[in-house]
């Protein structure tokens, strides 16, 4: 219940009341919500408060504030981008190592396979089909590649009905996009993954966990091998450059 807060300590409390406020109501994300007015008059404070309050929630993402006509106070469509940047930032601070991120990609992706198996409609698998037909033009650039490929994991953490794992996954794809320079690996880590990827469709649509899990797992140790052999060579290349 909403009610006018008289401390002069605002900013903290009216934060918990406006994440209340959402929850309570089960405002649908894009949703409009009340004005910047309206609250300070429910709460019993400045606009000023609100204001700052409000901006914290849309650092957050959980806020969008629209300029313009049209414009107002909405409820976020979901935004990682925050929370991405953040970690990506402490990885680099805590120099959390390639291995450390591709531990966690097998752990999460193997969970998100065998639900995948057990819960994907027949609208998942239409949308993983039609990515994996944009990944098999023959003159599909690395840029290209980078996205499908991520458009395809992803498909498969909304096959597994579970938005928590959802999110992990686009944030932990983002974070891997991030580290690995897919540039400058060797082509055929193209045709690889296509092929990898029909396997593990191929257990999602025959609705065997098992075996969805077990092409993930070779898929990754796959590329996992395959960015290390390249990160030697490359490594090797610097050191007889050095000498010279």
């Amino acid at each position: 219940m909403l009610s006018p807060i008289k401390n002069r300590r605002f900013t903290d409390r009216i934060l918990v009341q406006l994440k209340e406020y959402v929850l309570s109501r089960q405002i649908l994300p894009g949703e409009r919500l009340p004005s910047e007015a309206e609250f300070a008059e429910t709460f019993g404070v400045s606009r000023g408060t609100i204001r700052e309050a409000l901006h914290i929630l849309e650092h957050d993402g959980i806020v969008r504030i629209k300029k313009g006509p049209g414009g107002g106070l909405f409820l976020s469509e979901g935004n990682l981008v925050q929370v991405i940047d953040s970690i990506f930032f402490t990885m680099q601070w805590e120099k959390i190592s390639f291995d450390t991120l591709m531990e966690t990609r097998k752990s999460l992706e193997d969970r998100i396979a065998r639900l995948a198996a057990i819960r994907a409609g027949k609208e998942d698998i239409v949308e993983i089909e039609r990515i994996l037909k944009e990944m098999e033009s023959p003159d599909l650039s690395h840029d290209l590649f980078v996205q499908y490929d991520t458009d395809f994991h992803v498909a498969l953490a909304k096959a597994a009905k579970n938005k928590i794992l959802l999110m992990f996954m686009v944030a932990v794809k983002e974070l891997h996009n991030r580290i690995v320079d897919y540039s400058e690996l060797h082509d055929h880590l193209f045709p690889a993954a296509r092929d990898y990827h029909r396997k593990i469709l191929e257990a999602i649509k025959d609705k065997d966990p098992d075996k969805a899990a077990e092409m993930m797992a070779e898929h990754l140790d796959y590329f996992e091998k395959h960015f290390r052999n390249h990160v030697q060579s490359t490594d090797s290349s610097t050191e007889r450059s050095d000498k010279v």
